[in-house]
């Protein structure tokens, strides 16, 4: 949040920060209890979606918005390293960054575009098949970037929800619908020996669905406020997005709402945004949140929107062995030959990962 404003005491009725020091504290939150036995206020399970992340420093940052450790965004970084910029081209010229430059909504649209921009057009010389509408293939083809006045467009979503799956840098988040799923991305580089603290993200999402489907492309241009959107591609043309069971957010912005709160992680924008449309304590000690486009929503006692899970990285070797025995394994979640391969190395990496 940002620290001129930051409201701590809302942060904190907002995200619960729970340790899990221990395997046994993970089973007693599968078990709907936290670790001390207290139980828990909400069906995580049924309530919320989940993002694992393998460091603790690591926030809800979409990678086309982070910074790496120089400072420097990891989305110039990718350009540079991997993607030469025709300098002919009226379109691309200006994308290349600049240290002392100031970053606005069409500057950042026109680098993700760049990128998307090349996916799609070498995919689809490449003949594999793209899920572009129309109105899409145009852009791609006349090779137009034309700034559209908010940023992303929900004809973009599937594109960009396909490269972000494949690891490009994009304005998207991934997110499961299964806890099991976003754990092991936390663990799994327990597989390279890293003891690293890890976090499983949950997140209190159903409050906010109606928040997203206010989001309509001809209502947008009257809301003063970035707009929080899920989405869900379609799972039957992309095996690997429909065994991890993944969905994606989004945050839209105009270049009136796009400024530093943008860059943030999306659990303390999230707290920005109520802190500015309005809350109150109730005798109860619930909280009442007032946004704007949906109906008003009353958290319960003790009930969060965000629950921040830190994993101690002594636990990560158990709970990937357990994950395993569950069949969330590189075969289940990357169906094909590449998954089985992978989990046919990994099993024997996990054991090397213990005996060390």
């Amino acid at each position: 949040m940002n620290d001129k404003n930051k409201n701590y005491e809302l942060y904190n009725d907002l995200v619960e920060v729970i340790e899990l020091k221990k395997p046994e504290d993970l089973n007693n939150v599968k078990n709907g209890y936290y670790p001390d036995g207290r139980k828990f206020p909400v069906d995580l399970k049924k309530k919320c979606i989940f993002r694992g992340v393998s460091n603790i420093d690591y926030e809800l940052i979409p990678n086309a918005l982070r910074k790496n450790n120089d400072g420097k965004y990891a989305l110039c970084d990718y350009i540079n390293s991997n993607i030469s910029i025709d300098h002919h081209s009226a379109n691309f010229k200006d994308i290349e960054c600049d240290d002392n430059e100031k970053l606005t909504l069409e500057l950042q649209y026109k680098r993700e575009f760049f990128v998307l921009f090349r996916f799609l057009d070498w995919a689809d010389k490449s003949g594999l098949k793209i899920p572009a509408s129309r109105k899409v293939r145009k852009l791609l083809h006349s090779h137009i970037n034309h700034f559209p006045g908010y940023w992303p467009k929900s004809e973009f979503y599937e594109v960009i929800s396909l490269a972000q799956h494949y690891g490009l840098p994009t304005c998207a988040l991934d997110w499961s619908y299964d806890y099991k799923v976003a754990l092991y991305f936390a663990v799994r580089n327990i597989l390279k020996k890293d003891k690293t603290d890890c976090v499983l993200w949950a997140f209190n999402y159903k409050y906010f669905e109606k928040y997203s489907t206010f989001v309509v492309e001809d209502g947008l241009e009257k809301q003063n406020q970035t707009q929080l959107r899920f989405y869900r591609p379609k799972y039957y043309n992309n095996d690997n997005l429909k065994s991890q069971k993944g969905l994606f957010t989004f945050l839209i912005n105009k270049p009136e709402t796009f400024n530093e709160t943008s860059l943030e992680s999306l659990d303390e924008m999230i707290c920005d945004i109520i802190q500015k449309n309005g809350f109150k304590k109730n005798d109860n000690s619930e909280i009442e949140i007032d946004l704007e486009g949906i109906e008003k929503f009353t958290l319960k006692e003790n009930e969060r929107i965000f629950y921040k899970f830190i994993i101690s990285g002594d636990c990560k070797y158990e709970i990937l062995k357990a994950l395993y025995s569950d069949g969330y394994s590189e075969e289940y979640l990357f169906p094909g030959y590449k998954g089985v391969v992978e989990a046919m190395k990994n099993r024997i990496n996990l054991e090397k990962a213990n005996i060390d």
